[in-house]
């Protein structure tokens, strides 16, 4: 067995593995450069055997619904099959449709965590991963006799962290681990859990009337959160349109207007219907009759997002509300160095509502990266997914930095 990092051993974002042996050959993930995500892109993309040419990989296998791993699937030629978990491929079509990208939605195939699919000599099986994103994936792939782990972006601190330690002692040892590294660089503190997060969220809603949050929309783990918070602190919640759409995709169990309109609420702002008819049909009508119209009666805690500062602003002048307001700052503080960001952020400010910062990372802390090295003991760690590679010998036995295309057999 061979693996070929073709992209990704020195960034976070837009990495590219292959895997292959004398039969097969598949790729995970291929998504953009974390630099281009907000831009289109400037000339379509061209690999030779992937997007054109005659194809050389039996299949591409995506990790989750983050633009960095997912967002290049369209361009992939039809003939090669493409895997995505069904909440990680809706997740994605809802964002691009928001976000106002075009999308080609070429045709993709479910799979199933803990069933194995085969491609040619290769078996390769979806395990559900804690990540910020709803139903990562990492994947064990088996073939002449090796067993290499793709961990995708992962963490033991969310929702589902629970069950990492056993879904790791369930895959046991490898011969070959891929694992990301985005906080190779970051101090060796644990990463505050989700149910922390919580906890320390019903005591800032508490001290205030009205609660904004600015977060992301696919972070359903902090949705819960803040959703429970403000359960706690009798606060109607409000979800922005978007954020109530991926919400309405996803299991019962998830805070959604069409399960939970007793105690959710949706605010569309004005500015989806200057939107196409055909996307008002889709994705505004049939979340109208859960409106917000009441819920400002009384405190709230609402969903917002950079491009809803004209909202904000009629809610407080012209519906006296968030006067008594904070805003929980849920991203990663890296965002706030944007000049849109900031402009929007200072006006928030502007009209008296502070700013606080709550947030936990969606990637593995120091803990839960020597965790997986000490349960599936490597034979030879390979880093990508990170921008500090030669720190990984600090968590990882066996380690071998190699460079983009390089070829290690296995």
């Amino acid at each position: 067995m061979k693996v070929n990092i073709r992209k990704g051993t020195n960034q976070i974002g837009g990495c590219m593995t292959e895997i292959s042996t004398n039969q097969a050959r598949i790729l995970i993930d291929f998504g953009r450069e974390l630099s281009s995500i907000s831009s289109p892109l400037e000339e379509p993309i061209a690999i030779e055997g992937l997007t054109d040419g005659k194809p050389i990989y039996d299949a591409v296998f995506i990790t989750h619904s983050h633009e960095d791993h997912i967002g290049l699937v369209e361009y992939i030629q039809e003939e090669i099959p493409v895997y995505v978990e069904p909440y990680a491929s809706t997740i994605y079509h809802l964002t691009g449709d928001f976000m106002g990208k075009e999308r080609i939605r070429r045709t993709v195939t479910d799979f199933s965590y803990g069933e194995a699919i085969t491609i040619q000599n290769l078996k390769i099986t979806p395990y559900l991963v804690d990540h910020s994103s709803f139903h990562s994936t990492m994947f064990l792939v088996e073939g002449d006799g090796k067993r290499v782990l793709h961990t995708g972006d992962y963490r033991s601190h969310g929702r589902t962290g629970k069950s990492f330690r056993k879904t790791l002692e369930q895959i046991g040892e490898v011969d070959c681990l891929i694992t990301e590294g985005t906080t190779f660089s970051r101090e060796d503190v644990s990463a505050q859990k989700e149910e922390s997060l919580q906890e320390e969220a019903i005591s800032i809603f508490k001290q205030y009337e009205d609660i904004l949050i600015l977060q992301s929309s696919t972070n359903i783990d902090r949705l819960v959160s803040f959703y429970k918070a403000a359960r706690k602190t009798k606060k109607n919640f409000i979800e922005d349109l978007w954020t109530a759409q991926i919400t309405s995709h996803l299991p019962a169990s998830i805070p959604s207007p069409n399960r939970h309109y007793a105690q959710l609420s949706v605010w569309i702002s004005p500015r989806y219907y200057r939107k196409p008819e055909s996307f008002q049909e889709k994705y505004v009508k049939p979340l109208e009759q859960y409106r917000s119209n009441l819920a400002f009666h009384q405190p709230v805690c609402m969903m917002v997002k950079q491009s809803m500062l004209k909202d904000i602003q009629f809610l407080y002048h012209k519906k006296h509300k968030f006067h008594h307001a904070c805003l929980i700052y849920s991203m990663w503080d890296g965002y706030q160095e944007d000049e849109k960001m900031k402009e929007f952020l200072q006006e928030i400010e502007n009209m008296g509502i502070p700013v606080l910062p709550l947030h936990t990372s969606g990637h593995a802390d120091r803990k839960t990266m020597k965790l997986l090295n000490e349960i599936v003991k490597p034979k030879i760690t390979i880093p990508i997914h990170t921008t500090k590679k030669e720190n990984a010998h600090k968590f990882f036995q066996n380690v071998y930095l190699p460079q983009d295309g390089e070829e290690i057999k296995i």
